[in-house]
């Protein structure tokens, strides 16, 4: 009780208890509604994670107790260790996938998923490149496993992925890619019962596209509108009820200064007052100067409090906004980092690269070799790239014979891999560093040496270093972007019928040392 009656005589008490009041408000509203939104939007796109959220239930076989109605417009499907049909949400769905196809589905958390993109590159339209990948979660890296080249008819006219296969049925060409019947997505997973027995557990669910993002996105945000109603409503009784306090707290300061305009005196109780008007009594105009500062006050606390009630609530958009914000499912996210990675893949540098490295690697492919001076053509490039490498702050000391050293060679290819080394060395090492190239006989065979006396390269990356689709600090690749530059290398190397290899340890001066053996032209 006491406090309440030093609440009631402190104006400024009042203003700050109100304050805090519409700022609590505004924030628990805002909160409130990014919470609703984002429980919208995961419950929009169920995922096969939301269902092993029963998995108690699952590994009983008490498939009864999931709750269906919170997965709605989606399915799901049970098979024993004997690939019979266990349990299915759906009798649809159960009629129409097959324990045959279970191969095809990619498994939730085995880090292996298919990649298909169309070949532009290729003749006609409806060529799609195929390739396996594995992804370690805890790493983050992501290795390139195997791949296949299908045409419009998923005919497989290149690679091993599927070597018991010689072409693919629509339903495996969409299961492969997550799809099913072209309306859902699915996947599956594999687990043990409380008594050991295997199960694999088939999900469907209604297909995360932009198109449907967005519109679960504009059905939730639309949740915002009931906001506006509820704050405004606030607002008003807010304002009714602080309006009504001040009015009680100032009261007998009015009526004095109503009085004083009618020429009479009354005398004010400063108990009666506010603590910031208890010397009105004793001086009018010091009164007067404590009026206008509470008007001021007033309009001061009044402004604050509309610039508050005026923010903006944040609302959740696009792809970017609901991963930031971490509303997308765990399992979509690989989904959508991949489509922003396939759109990188279009670019036209990529894809040249790619279809170099898939063209050097089809066994048709023919080497236009042809039998010339290796120790001249070498000497002729680097004067090519003297410029270049003069203007990077690099020197470079070469050991080229003056006799001729005839070997049969691509000159474009040999191009290729000199550039793709070259390329390395410059980016990947300080000015300062010098370039080593060294070429010599050997019993039917000549070497190139290309090394620098540079960074190096660590011991835990140089097993990998020509595997294709290495990138980034695992390999010092040119560009850093398709991870096939030192892949592209060795396969020149061998399409000579020669070989390339990091010498370990280099040799001194070196500090990278790179290898080509190829047969010299002596018959």
């Amino acid at each position: 009780m006491k406090a309440d009656k030093l609440l009631d005589k402190s104006f400024l008490r009042t203003c700050i208890t109100y304050f805090i009041l519409c700022s609590l408000l505004v924030s628990a509203l805002n909160a409130a509604l990014n919470s609703v939104i984002a429980w919208r939007l995961d419950n929009a796109f169920p995922s096969i994670y939301s269902l092993l959220d029963y998995w108690d239930a699952l590994a009983e076989d008490d498939f009864a107790a999931v709750p269906m109605r919170k997965f709605r417009g989606c399915a799901f499907l049970v098979f024993d260790e004997d690939s019979r049909v266990l349990y299915a949400s759906d009798n649809q769905f159960k009629d129409h996938l097959r324990a045959e196809d279970l191969w095809m589905v990619n498994e939730y958390d085995s880090g292996l998923y298919y990649s298909v993109q169309e070949m532009a590159s290729m003749p006609g339209n409806g060529y799609h490149y195929i390739s396996l990948h594995r992804y370690d979660s805890e790493t983050g890296a992501m290795a390139f496993v195997d791949y296949c080249i299908v045409d419009p008819d998923h005919q497989i006219i290149e690679g091993d992925l599927f070597p018991w296969l010689d072409e693919l049925t629509e339903r495996e060409f969409e299961l492969m890619q997550g799809i099913y019947q072209g309306q859902w997505e699915i996947s599956k997973a594999v687990y043990d019962t409380g008594d050991g027995q295997e199960r694999t557990l088939i999900f469907v669910s209604p297909r995360l596209t932009e198109a449907a993002y967005g519109k679960a996105l504009d059905r939730a945000n639309r949740l915002s509108l009931l906001s506006y109603p509820i704050l405004l409503f606030s607002v008003c009784l807010l304002s009714v009820l602080f309006s009504r306090k001040i009015r009680r707290t100032i009261r007998p300061l009015g009526e004095a200064m109503v009085a004083y305009g009618s020429g009479r005196r009354v005398e004010i109780d400063p108990r009666t007052l506010p603590v910031e008007f208890r010397d009105v009594t004793d001086r009018f105009t010091q009164l007067l100067d404590q009026l206008e500062q509470a008007g001021a006050e007033k309009q001061r606390v009044l402004a604050d409090l509309s610039h508050d009630l005026k923010t903006p609530l944040t609302v959740i958009q696009g792809y970017a906004q609901a991963l930031a914000d971490g509303v997308v499912p765990s399992d979509k996210q690989r989904q959508y980092l991949e489509t922003i990675r396939r759109k990188a893949d279009a670019s036209a540098t990529l894809m040249n690269t790619l279809f170099d490295y898939v063209r050097l690697d089809h066994p048709d492919y023919t080497l236009h070799a042809v039998c010339a001076d290796l120790s001249e053509f070498c000497k002729a490039y680097l004067a090519e790239k003297y410029p270049e490498i003069e203007s990077r702050g690099f020197s470079v000391e070469p050991a080229l014979p003056d006799a001729p050293l005839r070997v049969p060679f691509d000159a474009g290819l040999l191009r290729r891999l000199l550039d793709n080394l070259l390329s390395n060395a410059l980016q990947y090492n300080p000015a300062g560093t010098t370039l080593y190239f060294t070429l010599m006989p050997l019993d039917g065979q000549v070497r190139l040496t290309v090394a620098d006396d540079g960074v190096g390269i660590p011991d835990e990356i140089a097993g990998s270093l020509f595997e294709p689709f290495v990138t980034g600090n695992r390999a010092r690749t040119p560009g850093g972007g398709t991870g096939l530059g030192m892949a592209i290398v060795k396969k020149v190397a061998e399409l000579h019928g020669g070989s390339i290899c990091l010498v370990r340890p280099p040799h001194a001066p070196y500090h990278t040392e790179f290898e080509l053996l190829l047969p010299d032209g002596q018959v």
